[in-house]
């Protein structure tokens, strides 16, 4: 019976893997496009960055309430209506290409890709919780976290060769083909799983499940990871490998950051399925989360001060393994610690506080690397560690729990 429920949690998870790996690559194939395409058409630069900025500030709004959403109509629901609105997004910017005129179709499509991806991420971890219960949630939750971690960067990838090879609006179209795909898919395969709720979540309810103890250190650590390793480290890590003179297969600059991004989220990406499925084995989610992010400090200052090739990609891929262990682990902690029918808006409370820490990440990495290239990892790390006593105050509540 229980190699059954672990089957049938595995499907479902895999069910929902399609829509959220193509949603990271369809966001990410707009950052190689539209910094130059506004540029070509004389778009300032400050409202170039505002563009781009513009789905992170919508999303930390909308994440809290479509995870309420999900709870009141079905996280099958919200899943569905973030992927279509993606499909808009998508051809917002493919009309920003054709009709001439970016900047407003640009700017658009970037306020409706944030509310758009939070319905897509949001509900995708709440129905991984559901399907993989307290016996296989970390299993679930890495799986679905592993494709949101791979997502943007396979699109920063397909952005770029896409777009050499068949032009900018051409990529935007085959992106809104595949997410409507995606969306097809989620119909055909992705259950229902919810609970009845008696009533809808309001604003205070939101800020009362933000309020609490235990959801509140999840959501710190959550920051944490986001804000070092998809925050800080992806937008310095270019400039890092330029300053030091690191060359990887006799690539440039870009060459050899992207090689080192790859393997940080390869890394990454294969331990969270690993992480997850060890800590429903031995109900130990907190003290690995733990273990990754103890293992955050030293791997930030290993890259602060690595000073060739070798020692940059040894730090950067004790970053991805950290991280690996931290995201399936938090997010299997937050259905242990949230009523069914509140999964959905305390995984919104976790998304905010991931965007935030990866909107402020690279904020504070560019402000900082004006200094040293060692300042921003340093600073980063000695940030990490101070809040290294939530994760422990976590471990051991589980430990005593158990």
């Amino acid at each position: 019976m229980n190699g059954d429920s672990e089957r049938s949690a595995r499907r479902t998870a895999l069910a929902i893997v399609p829509g959220v790996l193509l949603a990271g690559v369809a966001g990410g194939v707009a950052f190689p496009i539209l910094p130059i395409a506004g540029v070509r058409a004389g778009l300032p630069l400050p409202f170039i960055g505002a563009i781009l900025a513009a789905n992170r500030a919508t999303r930390v709004v909308a994440s809290p309430l479509v995870g309420a959403m999900a709870d009141r109509f079905g996280g099958r629901r919200m899943l569905l209506a973030g992927l279509a609105v993606q499909v808009v997004v998508m051809l917002l910017y493919a009309l920003g290409i054709t009709t001439g005129h970016p900047g407003p179709f640009f700017l658009g499509g970037r306020l409706l890709h944030g509310p758009g991806s939070a319905g897509i991420f949001v509900a995708a971890q709440a129905l991984a919780i559901h399907a993989g219960g307290r016996a296989h949630g970390g299993r679930t939750a890495g799986i679905v976290r592993a494709a949101m971690g791979i997502g943007v960067p396979l699109g920063l990838v397909a952005g770029g060769l896409f777009s050499d090879r068949w032009g900018d609006a051409a990529t935007f179209d085959v992106a809104m083909a595949a997410m409507a795909c995606a969306w097809v898919v989620a119909l055909g395969l992705v259950p229902d799983l919810r609970v009845p709720v008696r009533h809808a979540a309001s604003l205070r309810d939101v800020l009362r499940a933000m309020a609490d103890g235990r959801l509140l250190a999840v959501g710190v650590l959550n920051f944490a990871a986001s804000f070092a390793a998809q925050g800080m480290v992806l937008t310095t890590l270019a400039l890092v490998v330029r300053e030091r003179h690191v060359a990887l297969l006799g690539l440039g600059d870009r060459g050899s950051s992207g090689l080192l991004m790859g393997l940080m989220i390869i890394v990454e990406a294969s331990v969270m399925p690993v992480a997850g499925r060890l800590g429903d084995r031995v109900h130990a989610h907190a003290r690995i989360a733990l273990g990754g992010m103890i293992g955050l400090v030293p791997a930030l200052v290993v890259v602060a001060l690595a000073g060739n090739a070798t020692h940059l990609a040894i730090g950067l891929a004790c970053i991805g393994l950290a991280s690996g262990a931290l995201g399936p682990s938090l997010l299997a902690l937050v259905a242990e610690m949230t009523p069914y029918e509140r999964r959905g808006m305390a995984v919104g409370v976790l998304q905010l506080c991931g965007d935030v820490g990866g909107t402020l990440g690279p904020l504070v990495g560019t402000a900082l690397f004006a200094g040293s290239t060692r300042t921003p990892y340093l600073v980063s790390a000695a940030l990490l560690a101070s809040f290294v006593p939530f994760a422990v105050r976590l471990a051991r509540r589980e430990s005593a729990a158990h």
